[in-house]
């Protein structure tokens, strides 16, 4: 071989500081980004709460309505009935 293939690529058996800053930092990065998503998702399920009592009390309020709907009618019927029976 010639001088100038031996002086081509090589490969260096020490670990540069580079290396180094260059791994932690990518650790730091993957740590930061699962808690960022912890963060998310802990944003998301208190979401979903509250959702999920809306959507209860929307449920609530609307059986009410719809219980004091029947009574209504219940009542017109009756009115009804004693209207029709009176006119006999």
């Amino acid at each position: 071989m010639s001088d100038m293939d031996r002086r081509g690529w090589h490969i260096d058996k020490g670990i540069g500081v580079a290396h180094i800053i260059t791994t932690m930092m990518l650790i730091v990065t993957a740590l930061w980004y699962v808690a960022g998503q912890d963060r998310r998702i802990a944003i998301l399920e208190l979401g979903v709460q509250n959702l999920e009592q809306s959507r209860m009390s929307d449920r609530q309020r609307t059986e009410k309505k719809f219980d004091d709907l029947k009574t209504d009618l219940r009542l017109i019927n009756s009115k009804l009935d004693r209207l029709i029976e009176s006119d006999r």
